[in-house]
């Protein structure tokens, strides 16, 4: 979905719309660069500077996703 050239991998250019899309206006675009180049920074398993299917999910299989990833509510 986020592959806009469809080149089986995330490269920062792509990174960089999404994080845009999602963001819009709230955050500098200096910003979101730097968020762009901690995460492919962090997933890039190969150098490459970009992220591949498989190297998301490395990354998922190191971080505990569950807790960073859910809400807790009180009871």
């Amino acid at each position: 979905m986020y592959d806009r050239n469809h080149d089986m991998k995330i490269d920062r250019r792509e990174l960089l719309d999404v994080l845009k899309m999602m963001v819009g206006g709230n955050i500098h675009d200096d910003q979101i660069a730097t968020i762009a180049d901690h995460t492919i920074g962090e997933l890039d398993d190969d150098g490459d500077k970009s992220i591949t299917f498989e190297e998301f999910c490395n990354t998922l299989e190191r971080i505990d996703a569950d807790d960073k990833m859910s809400m807790k509510f009180l009871s």
